[in-house]
């Protein structure tokens, strides 16, 4: 059995933000050129996603699910009616990475900032892959909100694109 990943793979402004301050994140359909981020190949690397309530609303609103065939777990205490399938409700974090590790699952860390920072602060965050976008927002929904332990970062390597993206790929030390 593979050995589980976990991995943060997010686009932000170059001021650290993941949406504006409505919580809206279509100032990212500027950067929808047509352009290979990688996306694909990423999706076919993972096969279970961790989101906040929040994220999964946010998605739900977009129409169609995009994660079909993909494990999906939903931080919330709340019941999820309707739910795509494949997608399942909890609030146990620690015990639901327990078991993803077990699996040896390959995780991708959807958001939102609370999601990020509860597998940040439990250990399971593996590679931090960023996609900074040149804009700056000014106020909005911070990737990193809370208040954890200093993580250390190894880069592995920097990719820039014709929009003005960089994308940083980090493993966590």
């Amino acid at each position: 059995m593979a050995e589980a990943t976990f991995r943060l793979y997010m686009a932000t402004s170059l001021d650290g933000y993941v949406a504006d301050a409505e919580g809206g994140i279509d100032w990212l359909n500027d950067y929808e050129t047509g352009v290979d981020y990688g996306t694909e190949a990423f999706m076919a690397e993972v096969d279970t996603l961790i989101m906040g309530r929040a994220t999964f609303d946010q998605v739900m609103g977009f129409g169609g699910w995009p994660y079909a065939g993909k494990r999906v777990f939903v931080l919330t205490s709340r019941p999820i009616p309707d739910a795509p399938q494949g997608v399942e409700g909890t609030s146990d974090l620690a015990g639901l990475i327990a078991e993803l590790r077990e699996d040896g699952a390959q995780v991708w860390i959807v958001g939102g900032p609370a999601a990020v920072e509860g597998c940040r602060a439990m250990g399971a965050m593996d590679t931090v892959e960023l996609f900074v976008m040149p804009v700056l927002l000014g106020a909005g929904i911070p990737l990193f909100a809370g208040e954890a332990d200093a993580l250390g970062l190894h880069l592995v390597s920097v990719d820039a694109y014709e929009t003005g993206a960089v994308a940083l790929k980090y493993e966590v030390e």
